[in-house]
């Protein structure tokens, strides 16, 4: 199944003489909970280009690990499922430059304010707020005006749009910490990493230190 077919475009190609040397293998199952479509449209400072297409989060695997979601941050290229490896990836870093200089930090806002994306709905409306701040440079969100706008397919019938607009004028103040993944020749995709079990471990451990000393002080 075949995703935004790719524009031929001065800014990928620009993009491409930026990345590290490294390179990571990527491979996309599918979509993680289904998708929606939607029209979109891009405007000057960003190249212009328009079209439509699907939205929603990609299952995917880094180097043969465990299965985790990203979403597009790209709209000027394209990935298929099911493909063998795409092996041009660069590392997960924050290397990646946005036409949004707040990207990164509203990114991570939408993460804490969407919280858990768990049908096509939620995943286009996510998608949809994820590609609107990435590529939004007015310096406010409106999925109907501006330098990013996106309109009709089922994301508005089935109220993702709306949903979207709604995360969007409701960031929360913070959220998690934002990578990337950069391609020469494929999409660009962010996701927030998930604490290794470790972290978890030393969480744990310091919350219960935290209760036990709380209880030292009561007592």
């Amino acid at each position: 199944m075949r995703q935004f077919i790719p524009h031929a475009l001065a800014a990928a190609c620009a993009l491409a003489a930026a990345l590290p040397a490294h390179a990571d293998s990527v491979t996309f199952p599918g979509f993680a909970h289904g998708s929606e479509s939607v029209s979109y449209s891009l405007g000057a400072p960003n190249a212009v280009v328009s079209g439509s297409g699907p939205a929603g989060g990609f299952l995917t695997v880094l180097n043969g690990g465990p299965t985790f979601e990203t979403y597009c941050v790209d709209l000027y290229q394209h990935i298929a499922f099911g493909d063998p490896p795409y092996t041009e990836y660069s590392a997960p870093g924050t290397s990646h430059v946005f036409a949004n200089g707040n990207a990164y930090t509203d990114l991570a806002r939408l993460y804490a304010t969407a919280g858990v994306v768990a049908d096509s709905v939620h995943e286009a409306a996510f998608q949809i707020a994820v590609w609107e701040i990435a590529y939004e440079t007015t310096g406010s969100y409106d999925l109907g005006a501006g330098s990013a706008t996106f309109s009709g397919g089922s994301a508005a019938s089935s109220g993702a749009l709306t949903l979207a607009s709604g995360w969007l004028a409701s960031l929360a103040s913070s959220g998690p910490a934002i990578q990337v993944l950069e391609s020469r020749e494929h999409q660009d995709l962010i996701y927030a990493p998930v604490p290794e079990p470790e972290s978890y471990a030393l969480l744990m451990a310091g919350l219960a230190t935290v209760g036990f000393v709380a209880r030292r002080r009561k007592a």
